[in-house]
């Protein structure tokens, strides 16, 4: 092998190996280059490209071509005189590389650099102290050093894979630069060879190259690049700096343009071109600049866009900055303030509000005492010389009282109902203030109850702030390499579009898109297979972000479903109260809801929808499912006493990347796990109502082939043998073939009085 690859030509250098022509091109190219280099002069006698340039060479039969072509090159432009000096040092430059190669010093990245400038010094001090060192020989002769070192260490960059050279803090910006330098510095030995006369031949290619830079990289890249190559050209005529001015001016003002169309770029182009010429006329006339820009401009127009496109993709991709991250990091930590604030508030309202107590019930038999024994002759004698013996009394009925929520005269001993004057008046009382005491208690209780629904949602409130502060503090991979790729590919599709490409917690990728003109990118039926090419991934795009001017693109989940379902509405009734819902969530999780109102009917069926629309926003916002119950049992409290109403809960959480599912069930039926002919029963665990925050569901792990079956209670009314039967004998792959089997066979076994639904989830490999 010869050493590194050129850059500029690696679009078509994998074809050419398989002919074992990539070694005669490669070698071909930089004889080329070496030979132009040399040839490009500064301050009339001054060649320092070529030395930089051969500096630059790897070792072997590249450096060998490389300092042939400088060589010739030197002693096809220059006399005897300065050829010897810049052969002189092109030998001295790859005998110390040569020699040096195999220690820690040829090793380090700036040693072709330094040999340069070195080099250049020693031997370019000879002639400087020919000229008597006056002060412009010995500020050329400083300059020409450096300039020397400097394009070795920047050639050196330009002439490296990007994936190399592009690596390190500053990789990707030095490429960029060595690049623009590169190319400067060829079209400088290039504008020597003028056609007809009148264009130069490397100004012509320099106005071209400068298009192509506005046209796709916009204004920033036009005016860089453009004010490099004018910088270069006026060095090389060593006039004053129009060009410099000139082409700069012409990228301004033609960017402004760059994504109007092809036509309406180029004569804003030349306009500006004009101006700048006709701004110099009474000084210097410069007529070839309007023919090199009209000819090169003509050239422009006749590329085909499938060219266009190769060549953008020369251009670097403005990466994204990271800011945001700090940015996600100075939210995440106001998220998890008003996280503590939240809850702070939740310990001081539980804490004032108490715990809910209500009278002992020793104050009925108070209260009855006052009633009734107070004006009794005998009540000094019951209630205080015989205090002790008429409370055991009281307390021994207290059990019997507490049952039955009222006494009779019989349940006291005899020796008490002998002695008392007044027992079923003392009895009637007891009674009553019995009554009131019980609807007291479940008054209080009820209100407390409702006390702590609400305060419970202050907490509900700081456990999904505390949620949302720890995704954020999640760690969260930018991906840059492929981010470039992405907007390479979009910019070569004339996409103007900012892009973000990460992976979030979990490690799933992540891409979004936004632009205007994103239409033009879906009206490609192929678009996502040719998108998930771009980034090595097979991509799918996101159910939950819908829009015309944003593009959300996820990592495709290894695991596939297919779902069918059946319902199916008690006789006598317009439509159903059970209500059904699936959804895939951009983390992965495919939700899975079966909701049974109370009841049947339009009532019903309004309830299990409302439900289940509550359910839906909460798990969609990435709030956990055991949270978001608990948020609805809480609900569920906060309701009039009147409404009595309520819903069961089926619910199915499937990850589709490991195949994990948790079921959670709230008053809900039985489900059932299919796996070949094996059945498994999964049988409720709570109600809404009982629900906490500690709730807990069964787990299990549903692998490619399995099925997963839920159904109502109207399914199983007769009981469900019959329903594990026909899921162990189906034999088929097709879920709405065993939902509607099921439904045919619940038909024939209910009575028509409740509701039918069934959802059938089967899992597979997305081929």
């Amino acid at each position: 092998m010869t050493g590194r690859q050129i850059p500029l030509i690696t679009g078509f250098v994998d074809k050419l190996k398989k002919l074992d022509a990539y070694i005669p091109i490669e070698l071909a190219l930089r004889f080329s280059m070496a030979f132009l280099l040399a040839r490009a002069r500064i301050f009339s006698d001054f060649c320092p490209f070529g030395i930089g340039f051969t500096a630059a060479a790897p070792s072997g039969v590249a450096g060998i071509v490389t300092i042939a072509g400088s060589i010739i090159g030197s002693l096809s432009s220059l006399d005897i005189f300065w050829s010897v000096k810049y052969i002189s040092i092109a030998v001295v430059i790859r005998a110390a590389i040569r020699i040096f190669r195999g220690t820690g010093a040829g090793q380090l990245d700036i040693f072709p650099s330094a040999v340069a400038l070195l080099s250049t010094a020693c031997i370019g001090a000879v002639y400087a102290a020919d000229t008597g060192w006056l002060l412009t020989p010995t500020v050329i002769y400083v300059v020409e050093s450096f300039l020397a070192g400097g394009c070795a260490f920047f050639y050196n960059v330009a002439l490296s894979p990007w994936e190399e050279s592009s690596s390190g803090k500053y990789g990707r910006v030095c490429h960029t630069i060595g690049s623009v330098i590169l190319i400067s510095t060829i079209l400088m030995s290039l504008s020597t060879y003028v056609l007809f006369g009148v264009v130069s031949i490397g100004r012509f290619a320099g106005v071209l190259v400068m298009m192509f830079a506005t046209y796709r990289g916009g204004i920033g890249a036009g005016c860089a690049i453009s004010t490099c190559i004018g910088a270069a050209m006026d060095l090389s005529s060593g006039s004053v700096p129009f060009f410099t001015m000139a082409y700069a001016f012409s990228a301004m003002i033609s960017g402004i343009f760059s994504k109007s169309g092809r036509l309406l770029f180029l004569l804003s182009y030349i306009a500006a071109n004009a101006i700048a010429v006709i701004w110099t006329w009474f000084d210097f006339i410069m007529l070839p600049s309007l023919y090199e820009t009209f000819a090169a401009s003509i050239i422009f127009m006749l590329i085909p866009d499938q060219a266009m496109t190769r060549v953008s993709a020369l251009f670097p991709a403005n990466l994204s900055g990271f800011g945001f991250l700090k940015a996600r990091e100075y939210t995440r930590d106001r998220v998890e303030l008003a996280s503590e604030a939240f809850h702070q508030l939740y310990k001081t309202v539980k804490d004032n509000c108490g715990e809910g107590t209500c009278d002992n019930i020793a104050s009925v038999f108070d209260r009855a005492s006052e009633l009734v024994c107070l004006s009794c002759p005998r009540s000094s004698k019951c209630w205080q010389q015989d205090y002790s013996d008429t409370v055991d009394i009281m307390n021994n009925i207290t059990p019997l009282l507490m049952k039955n929520g009222a006494v009779s005269v019989g349940d006291f001993p005899s020796r008490f109902s002998d002695s008392c004057q007044r027992l079923p008046q003392l009895t009637a009382a007891i009674n009553a203030e019995t009554r009131t005491f019980l609807c007291r208690r479940q008054y209080i209780n009820r209100l407390y109850e409702s006390r702590g629904a609400a305060y419970n949602q202050y907490n509900d409130i700081s456990a999904v702030l505390h949620g949302l502060s720890l995704e954020l503090g999640s760690e969260v991979v930018v991906e840059p390499s492929l981010e470039k790729k992405l907007q390479k590919y979009l910019r070569g599709l004339n996409i103007d579009a900012s892009t973000a490409v990460f992976r979030v917690k979990g490690g799933r990728l992540r891409a979004e898109i936004r632009g205007n003109s994103l239409s033009d990118l879906r009206r490609d039926k192929e678009y996502l297979d040719k998108l998930s090419a771009v980034l090595g991934t097979r991509l799918c795009t996101s159910e939950n972000r819908i829009d015309q001017d944003r593009m959300v693109l996820l990592e495709a989940e290894p695991l596939m479903v297919s779902i069918g379902s059946g319902t199916m509405k008690k006789a006598g009734e317009a439509v159903s109260g059970d209500s059904t819902l699936y959804f895939r969530t951009d983390e992965g999780y495919l939700f899975t809801l079966l909701s049974d109102g109370m009841g049947s009917g339009q009532e019903a069926a309004a309830l299990s929808r409302s439900t289940s629309s509550i359910l839906e926003s909460f798990l969609k916002a990435g709030i956990s499912p055991e949270l978001t119950l608990h948020i609805l049992s809480d609900l569920m409290l906060l309701k009039s006493d009147d409404d009595i109403s309520s819903a069961t809960i089926d619910l199915l959480c499937l990850n589709m990347f490991s195949g994990e599912a948790r079921i959670f069930k709230c008053g809900a039926a039985p489900s059932y796990i299919k796996k070949g002919t094996s059945v498994r029963k999964l049988f409720p665990v709570t109600s809404v109502s009982s629900l906490s925050s500690n709730f807990s569901s069964p787990k299990l792990k549903l692998l490619p082939g399995t099925f997963a079956i839920m159904v109502s209670d109207g399914v199983i009314t007769g009981g469900d043998k019959w329903l594990r039967d026909t899921i162990s004998l189906y034999q088929g792959d097709d879920p709405k073939e065993l939902a509607k089997s099921i439904i045919a066979n619940a038909k024939e076994m209910s009575d028509g009085t409740d509701d039918i639904t069934v959802i059938v989830i089967k899992t597979d490999e997305r081929p």
